[in-house]
């Protein structure tokens, strides 16, 4: 005796559905982002992609020292106070990018909240050296210093700026 199709739709429904929901779930989660860049060789390469887990908003844990994190980076002005602020490039120019334009990076956790900021970190941090990194606020560098724009030169990276920890290398695509 063969099941009838009014049978199999409601299976079929709560399959589907459930199978939705999980990859909804995994994408809310977890996000995959491709490495761009040389600032992060050896230990990640240009094209490289990686998983990463995203930190939920109303918490920050799991961000470790020594561990890899990706945030966005809201661009710098350069502009003394009471000037119009516009983002700047390396050249010093303006970018023509809206003041609140943010990009992605890879970067590895030097210190943390609490953690003292160690010496021979740039202009960007030179007078803090020694002092304890501010609540929810993170010192980041790339591993290839000489290929890298990070805490050296912009500074903290806060908390709620960081989308997640890398878990783990992805496999290249062919």
């Amino acid at each position: 005796m063969r099941p009838s199709g009014r049978r199999l739709f409601p299976f079929a429904f709560v399959a589907v559905g459930t199978t939705l929901l999980g990859v909804l779930l995994a994408r809310r989660r977890f996000a995959v982002i491709t490495v761009a860049g040389a600032s992060m060789e050896p230990a990640y390469r240009s094209g490289d992609r990686v998983l990463v887990r995203r930190l939920s908003q109303s918490g920050r844990t799991g961000i470790e020292k020594g561990g890899v994190v990706v945030a966005t980076w809201r661009l710098p002005s350069g502009d003394p106070p009471g000037e119009p602020a516009q983002p700047r490039g390396a050249s010093g120019q303006p970018t023509g990018e809206p003041l609140d334009a943010r990009r992605w990076m890879i970067k590895r956790v030097v210190a943390g909240p609490g953690d003292l900021i160690p010496g021979g970190l740039g202009p960007a941090l030179i007078a803090e050296t020694g002092k304890p990194v501010p609540r929810d606020r993170f010192v980041v560098m790339g591993d290839n210093a000489a290929h890298s724009h990070d805490s050296r030169h912009t500074g903290y990276v806060e908390g709620g700026d960081i989308l997640g920890v890398v878990i783990h290398r992805l496999e290249r695509r062919r």
